[in-house]
C-alpha cells in the first residue's frame, strides 16, 4: 500500500532518530522516511520536524535536508517520563563509526550490538517526552510520525498518550520491542489505531498504525 498516492494529508512530517538522513553510507544512503517525503510533490510538504540526538549527525543531516526550507533539525533525545531528568548520557560505541545508528540513551541497548566489552562513549544530551516535544512543536494534524528511538522504543510509546494527539499515521521500529512487544500493541489499539501494514522503514522492520479517526481512501 502506498500511503501518499492520494492528496489529503496536512503534509507535516515528524522523524524521531532522524541520524544522518539519506547521506549515511553505511545504510546505502538509504532511510525510508527521506525517501518518503522527497519522493511527495513539494506542495505536499508542509514542515519536517527532525529530532537527532547526536550531535555527529547533525552535519549530515542538515545537508540531507538544505533543499527543504519548511524542516527543522532538534538536537534532543526522546524518553519517558520515568527517566525524570532533563539531560542524559546517549551511549555509543566507536566501532559503529561514523553515525553511531545503535546510539542509545539505555547503555544496555548499544552492548547487545556490540557486546559488553566495546569501550562505550557517551555525550550528554538535552531530552524531553515525546508528548511534550509534539505540543511545543505543532498544535496542527501531523500526517506521519516515525520513530527509531534505539532501545527505548517501547518504553516512549506506552508513555505517549496517542488518543490524545492529532497523530494520523505512526511508524516505528517492532525489531526492539522486547517483551513489551504485545502490550505495546494493545495500547495501540487502545488509543483507536489499527494495523494496517509495515511503516517507512525500508528493511521492513517498522509497523504502520492509522489513527481510525481519520478517514482515509484505504479504511
Amino acid at each position: 500500500m502506498n500511503l501518499y498516492d492520494y492528496k489529503n494529508g496536512s503534509g507535516i512530517f515528524i522523524q524521531v532518530g532522524a541520524g544522518a538522513g539519506d547521506l549515511d553510507k553505511r545504510a546505502n544512503c538509504r532511510d525510508g522516511f527521506t525517501e518518503l517525503v522527497k519522493y511527495l510533490p513539494r506542495e505536499r510538504v508542509k514542515k519536517i520536524i527532525l529530532v537527532e540526538p547526536n550531535p555527529l549527525n547533525i552535519p549530515l543531516l542538515s545537508r540531507c535536508w538544505k533543499n527543504y526550507p519548511e524542516s527543522s533539525i532538534h538536537e534532543i533525545g526522546i524518553v519517558p517520563a520515568s527517566y525524570g531528568k532533563e539531560a542524559m548520557d546517549l551511549y555509543y560505541c566507536p566501532l559503529d563509526a561514523p553515525h553511531y545508528q545503535v546510539a542509545s540513551v539505555n547503555k544496555s541497548h548499544v552492548q547487545k550490538h556490540y557486546g559488553n566489552d566495546c569501550d562505550i562513549e557517551k555525550v550528554t544530551v538535552p531530552v524531553k517526552r515525546l508528548e511534550n516535544f509534539i505540543n511545543e512543536v505543532t498544535t496542527e494534524e501531523i500526517e506521519l510520525l516515525a520513530l527509531d528511538i534505539e532501545g527505548v522504543d517501547a518504553e516512549v510509546i506506552l508513555d505517549t498518550k496517542f488518543d490524545e494527539l492529532n497523530v494520523k499515521y505512526l511508524s516505528f521500529e517492532h525489531s526492539h520491542l522486547g517483551h513489551n512487544r504485545d502490550e505495546v500493541l494493545r495500547y495501540l489499539e487502545r488509543c483507536n489505531y489499527a494495523f494496517i501494514g509495515s511503516g517507512v522503514d525500508y528493511n521492513g522492520f517498522d509497523y504502520l498504525y492509522l489513527n481510525r479517526r481519520f478517514k482515509t481512501p484505504f479504511m
